[in-house]
C-alpha cells in the first residue's frame, strides 16, 4: 500500500492580498477611524463609532467582500481586529491621549483576545453570506445582523439607568444599531428564501449576542 502525499499550496499573490493587505488595511482604518470619530463627531454616532457590535461587523463585512473560503475569511477577519486594536491604542499614543505603554497593556490585550474570537466568528460569518449553501448564508445572515441588534438590545436596557442627555444619546445609539442590524440582514440575504428564516434566526442571534456581551461586561 502506498501513500499519496498532497503538496500544500503556495500561497497566491491574490492570496497574500486576502490574508495580510486587505485585512491590515481595513484595520488601520477602523482602529484610527474609531478615534477619529470619537473625537470629532458628537453622540450618538461617536457610540456608532467605538460599538463592539460595530467592530465584528466589520469582519463580518471583509468575509464578505473577500468571497474566499472560510478559513481565509477567519484569518483575515482575526488580522483585520488585531491590527485595530493595536492601531486604535498606537494613534491614542500619538496623539497623547494615552501612554505609548498601552499599545500592549492588559486592557489592550483583552480586546485583542475578543478580536480573535469575533474575527473567527464573523469572518466566516461573512464568507457563507456570499456562498451558495443555502443554510450557511440563513446562519451568516442572521449572525450578522444578530450581533447589531443584541447590542441594541443591551443598549435599550440599560437607558433607564442614565439620565438627561446621556438617555437621549443612549436611546438614539440603540435605535440606530437597531436599524444598521436590519440593513444588514436586507443587504447580505439578496433573496426572499434565504432573508425569511434568517428574520426568524435573528431573533435568538440578537438574544444571544445580547447577553454574551452582558456577560463579558461589553455594555454602555
Amino acid at each position: 500500500m502506498t501513500t499519496l502525499e498532497r503538496p500544500v499550496p503556495a500561497l497566491s499573490a491574490v492570496d497574500v492580498g486576502r490574508l495580510l493587505i486587505a485585512p491590515v488595511t481595513a484595520g488601520l482604518a477602523l482602529g484610527v477611524g474609531d478615534l477619529v470619530v470619537m473625537t470629532h463627531v458628537s453622540y450618538p454616532w461617536a457610540n456608532l463609532a467605538n460599538s463592539s457590535a460595530v467592530w465584528a461587523i466589520g469582519a463580518f463585512l471583509l468575509g464578505a467582500v473577500l468571497r474566499t473560503d472560510p478559513v481565509r475569511s477567519a484569518v483575515a477577519g482575526v488580522v483585520m481586529l488585531v491590527v485595530a486594536v493595536e492601531a486604535y491604542y498606537g494613534y491614542a499614543a500619538f496623539l497623547g491621549l494615552d501612554g505609548v505603554a498601552t499599545v500592549w497593556s492588559a486592557h489592550a490585550r483583552m480586546w485583542m483576545v475578543f478580536g480573535v474570537i469575533a474575527g473567527v466568528v464573523f469572518g466566516v460569518a461573512g464568507s457563507w453570506t456570499s456562498g451558495n449553501v443555502w443554510w450557511q448564508r440563513v446562519v451568516g445572515c442572521a449572525a450578522g445582523a444578530g450581533v447589531l441588534i443584541g447590542e441594541a438590545v443591551l443598549s435599550w436596557r440599560n437607558v433607564d439607568l442614565v439620565y438627561g442627555t446621556f438617555h437621549v444619546q443612549l436611546a438614539e445609539t440603540a435605535g440606530f444599531m437597531a436599524l444598521l442590524g436590519i440593513a444588514v440582514l436586507i443587504g447580505t440575504s439578496r433573496r426572499l428564501s434565504v432573508f425569511l428564516p434568517a428574520a426568524f434566526a435573528v431573533v435568538p442571534a440578537s438574544l444571544f449576542c445580547a447577553a454574551a456581551f452582558s456577560a463579558v461586561g461589553i455594555a454602555y
